[in-house]
């Protein structure tokens, strides 16, 4: 723990060895995508992001929207008047006017008819570095993201104090900087929502890595609702390496017994590696498939000779 926190510089503060800085977010978008929080959480810099969300009545959050659409048709009426006396046509209405007035009718629907509901979210992030100018290109890289996704990471300047108040989990905000967002909003900033695949079990194997949370996706298939599984990809990206791969940890870490269907002969190594048995099916081989082979365990059914002529039957 440091020993001292100095915020006399407006834009900074500095504890021990460090240098940081907090930043509000301010959000413009109408829309987020899902995976802005994760590509915040991608930098590979030292950064705290903190969410005060606090949630409002539903009956208080419709009077609210409905206020803002009383204003805003105020708001065009009067712009009305001002065409009117400047003799040119009262419905050309200024763009930012009519784009706010739509989404505010939006809003409404959705919490009237969409079972959303109305929080008031702000957003504080801090970073810190060992020199100003890692600690100046950490934030610009945060500020690109942002304004890719029509958002701005605004510097509290003369309020570093509070915004590390507000950063720290303390459950306290004392940046009054917010934003209504309705409940499927807000949810994009959740970063508890991926689904993982871990079974804690000796016989779980290895299937590589969640692409949003990074985390190892080790499974049973055998504990799985369905044990079946598919390989796909494009050509030359790794599906015949993803089944060796599986064959070989499930010829090491299990006592399976594993069968190869190779038409294109590409397991015949993998298979001598691990003293296998390769048997080559042809028209010219020793070995082959007798489809007339049969005995009394042959099919579900109690009619194994049945079965087995309908079989050869299709197969004609």
């Amino acid at each position: 723990m440091p020993d001292e926190f100095n915020f006399t510089p407006s834009r900074y503060f500095k504890f021990g060895k460090f240098i940081g800085a907090t930043s509000h977010f301010q959000i413009l978008a109408s829309e987020l995508s899902d995976r802005m929080l994760s590509e915040f959480l991608d930098i590979d810099d030292n950064i705290n992001i903190s969410f005060h969300i606090r949630a409002i009545d539903q009956s208080e959050a419709i009077k609210m929207v409905k206020r803002k659409n009383t204003d805003i048709d105020k708001m065009k009426i009067e712009e009305n008047k001002k065409a009117v006396r400047s003799g040119y046509d009262m419905d050309i209405l200024p763009s930012d006017l009519i784009t706010y007035g739509e989404d505010v009718k939006s809003l409404l629907k959705d919490l009237q008819t969409r079972d959303e509901r109305m929080f008031v979210v702000s957003i504080v992030f801090m970073n810190f570095a060992r020199t100003v100018q890692k600690l100046d290109n950490t934030i610009a890289q945060i500020s690109s993201i942002a304004n890719k996704h029509n958002c701005k990471l605004k510097r509290l300047d003369h309020s570093q104090e509070q915004g590390l108040v507000s950063v720290l989990p303390l459950g306290v905000n004392k940046i009054e900087i917010d934003r209504g967002l309705t409940s499927s909003s807000t949810a994009v900033f959740m970063p508890f929502t991926t689904e993982e695949l871990f079974i804690n079990s000796s016989n779980s194997l290895y299937y590589g890595l969640n692409a949003l949370s990074h985390n190892l996706i080790m499974a049973y298939r055998k504990k799985l609702k369905n044990p079946n599984g598919l390989i796909l990809g494009t050509p030359g990206s790794g599906k015949s390496f993803s089944a060796k791969r599986e064959m070989a940890n499930a010829i090491l870490v299990t006592d399976d017994d594993v069968i190869i269907c190779d038409p294109e002969g590409e397991y015949g190594n993998l298979v001598r590696q691990f003293k296998g048995e390769v048997i080559k099916v042809s028209s010219k081989s020793k070995d082959y498939l007798n489809p007339l082979d049969i005995n009394m365990n042959y099919g579900d059914g109690d009619a194994p000779l049945k079965d087995n002529s309908y079989s050869i039957y299709q197969k004609v």
